[in-house]
């Protein structure tokens, strides 16, 4: 069978799923591309239906090793028709849990046929030491090798029956969705009502009319209105968001490694 257009598809608040996505796209250099950013709220609403000539690859952040939730209420308006999936895994260089298995699970709902599976180490959202940098240049070296060999190994496919992947996680998942955060984002006196926070946050849960009314039960402490403030005005709330960094330090002084496997 033979891939007529490439996907990007990705959840990606802080871009390194992104990258880690269109680097393995790089490899299909000659194949047309097209992205689908389901961090933009207007993506996530969508449907969208894939052939078997179409070659989509997924990428998701773990998120309290899971697949974060407005992702996994995305792909469900995935449809596809033994449509070849490369799963993404990306996560804080801590461990990637059952995201991976999710996003495989989910895929085979949705009638895609997991030809590959990839798990990356990228900077932590919440602990920019933890993975700081990363993908860094070796990580980026291995991630477009997994697609080369992938865009070779897909040359000489007839058909997408290709060995099951052997997908790391545990079914039923051991990681229970992400609950409630003990902290919340906060906004200083220095907001000078810019409205970024607003245009970029991928739940909308920002007022339009006043960046200080956030709705807390939807927010997923994603950071990019911290991100983007010019004025430095958003923050997490300090004594929980601390401890949560010191639960996660221990993990700094590890460097866990890229792996993938190609079916």
């Amino acid at each position: 069978m033979k891939i007529l257009k490439v996907y990007r598809v990705f959840f990606s608040p802080s871009e390194t799923t992104k990258t880690v996505v269109n680097e393995i796209a790089k490899q299909f250099v000659n194949y047309p591309s097209e992205e689908i950013d389901l961090t933009r709220y207007e993506n996530r609403q969508r449907d969208y239906c894939f052939t078997e000539t179409d070659l989509v690859i997924i990428g998701a952040p773990a998120y309290a090793g899971r697949v974060p939730a407005p992702e996994v209420e995305a792909l469900s308006r995935f449809h596809g028709l033994n449509t070849p999936a490369v799963l993404v895994a990306t996560y804080g260089n801590r461990g990637v849990d059952d995201t991976l298995m999710e996003l495989y699970k989910v895929s085979m709902q949705q009638e895609f046929i997991p030809v590959a599976a990839g798990t990356f180490p990228c900077q932590h959202t919440l602990l920019s030491e933890l993975g700081e940098g990363r993908p860094d240049e070796a990580d980026l070296e291995v991630i477009r090798s997994f697609g080369s060999k992938l865009r070779d190994r897909l040359r000489i496919s007839v058909a997408y029956n290709m060995n099951k992947l052997d997908i790391p996680g545990s079914y039923p998942y051991e990681k229970p969705p992400m609950g409630i955060f003990p902290f919340q984002v906060e906004t200083s006196e220095f907001c000078i009502y810019c409205m970024l926070c607003a245009d970029v946050c991928p739940m909308q849960v920002i007022s339009h009319d006043n960046p200080f009314t956030i709705d807390h039960s939807r927010c997923i402490r994603c950071g990019s209105c911290l991100r983007i403030c010019p004025a430095q005005a958003k923050y997490f709330t300090e004594g929980p968001f601390t401890a949560l960094q010191e639960r996660l330090r221990i993990f700094v002084d590890e460097r866990m490694e890229p792996w993938y496997v190609i079916g």
